[in-house]
């Protein structure tokens, strides 16, 4: 019995242990490239953080502004939290996907593996995960140290960062897996996510937006995930709202990934 089961064949590993492969991947190749995005990762949102939140929130809370009994720092820095996580998202859906089937081509060589789509998207969302929590939670940090958050309800708050990012990262990999041009989503970072973070609630109440625009700015994934991370933050959660905002962003992501996955299955049969 004991010699039949030492020649029995290992279980061939299972779906999690592939996207796990595939997430492993990712950080060492990361381990190569993670200088270039320090800036963008951490220092423009704590830049952000301290020049608008702290220096010109002085400024607001001097002149009184109606922020529903938050001070400017309060209110905007866990606008700033998701609007950190969009950015961190997109990004990971959008370049890195385009380059692992164009440029590289390694998610070519990933799927000669035994490694499927389903699993190499798997592992693709995973890493933005952990580089959104680790991105999100250092942020929440900075802006804990200077006083933004005071509920202890805001220690929530990355996770639902981490949600909304990834909200954006499965769209932008089914994008990404769909055009054949860098410049679509060149297109999408300056006329779809730069004017959503600048009219999403980030920075002031949507309304102060004209009566047409503030629909809009409703219906964008940026705007659920600000109202979800400042109403943590801030310690004042209407549990209908909040259920609202997750349901938004999850449908959102659980698109994203199917349309991504099926994406992914015809560029790579080319």
């Amino acid at each position: 019995m004991t010699a039949l089961a030492a020649r029995a064949p290992a279980p061939a590993p299972g779906s999690l242990y592939r996207a796990a492969m595939v997430l492993a991947w990712n950080a060492r190749t990361y381990r190569r490239t993670w200088r270039a995005t320090v800036t963008i990762s951490f220092l423009n949102p704590i830049f952000f953080l301290l020049s608008v939140g702290v220096l010109l929130g002085d400024l607001v809370d001097r002149r009184g502004a109606d922020l529903g009994g938050l001070s400017y720092l309060e209110f905007v820095a866990p606008g700033l939290l998701a609007a950190t996580a969009m950015q961190l998202g997109a990004g990971e859906g959008a370049f890195p996907v385009m380059a692992g089937l164009r440029w590289v081509r390694s998610y070519h060589a990933i799927a000669a593996t035994p490694v499927r789509v389903p699993e190499l998207l798997a592992g693709v969302l995973a890493w933005a995960c952990l580089r959104l929590a680790v991105g999100t939670v250092v942020f929440a940090a900075v802006a804990a140290a200077f006083g933004a958050f005071t509920s202890p309800l805001a220690a929530l708050a990355p996770a639902a960062a981490v949600l909304c990012g990834l909200a954006f990262a499965a769209p932008l990999a089914a994008v990404s897996a769909s055009v054949d041009s860098s410049l679509a989503l060149t297109g999408i970072f300056r006329f779809v996510l730069l004017p959503m973070f600048l009219l999403s609630g980030t920075f002031f109440p949507l309304e102060r937006l004209p009566g047409w625009l503030e629909p809009v700015a409703w219906a964008t994934p940026l705007w659920h995930g600000v109202a979800l991370c400042r109403s943590l933050a801030a310690g004042d959660v209407d549990a209908a709202a909040a259920l609202v905002h997750v349901g938004y962003l999850l449908a959102l992501l659980a698109l994203g990934a199917v349309l991504a996955t099926r994406a992914l299955e015809r560029r790579l049969r080319q």
